[in-house]
């Protein structure tokens, strides 16, 4: 049994007020998009969306804040409208080896991306391909691997539809259905 003195310990709120301090310290970092307002608003309520980090469930009898700090700040920073173009990727210092270095908030500020992209070694950058580029590519990888012997894991957190959508590309480019 752990020693209970090793377990970390906050004596802050988990959710409520205090929760809604928390998040107003970052609302100004992360610049989200005035959607996150409205998903929070929608977040853990009837015919509204499950919490994207925690997947807290939607009760009967709902407040207005249902949802956790960390649910409505992984909200915040997945709505963000900073984005990270292809033309990142040509920085100097923006090699993979060099990217190594940074903080992971570093490099979450970078923003959401913009195109697909695959790893090039000669330049230890990633370089922009087309959807139909990057899809060939996975199913390439995908029919390589012996179906009794893959397993693909996406999210703890996947919902029906993103489950679903994961089925139909192993379904896809599983049975050697490439265009």
């Amino acid at each position: 049994m752990t020693d209970q003195k090793d377990l970390p310990h906050d004596t802050g709120p988990a959710g409520g007020w205090g929760s809604m301090k928390g998040i107003s310290q970052i609302f100004g970092e992360t610049w989200p998009a005035g959607g996150a307002v409205r998903s929070l608003a929608r977040s853990n309520k009837p015919k509204g969306v499950m919490c994207v980090s925690c997947a807290w469930p939607k009760p009967a009898n709902y407040s207005a804040f249902e949802f956790c700090e960390n649910g409505a700040k992984a909200t915040m920073w997945e709505l963000t409208k900073d984005r990270c173009t292809p033309a990142f990727w040509q920085d100097e210092g923006h090699s993979v080896t060099a990217l190594r270095d940074w903080k992971d908030h570093d490099l979450e500020k970078t923003g959401r991306l913009t195109h697909p992209l695959r790893y090039d070694a000669a330049t230890d950058r990633y370089v922009a391909v087309s959807w139909d580029e990057a899809f060939a590519a996975i199913g390439k990888t995908i029919q390589s691997i012996d179906r009794e012997s893959a397993v693909f894991y996406a999210s703890g957190h996947a919902g029906l539809e993103a489950s679903y959508l994961y089925a139909l590309l192993a379904r896809t480019y599983g049975n050697n259905n490439l265009p």
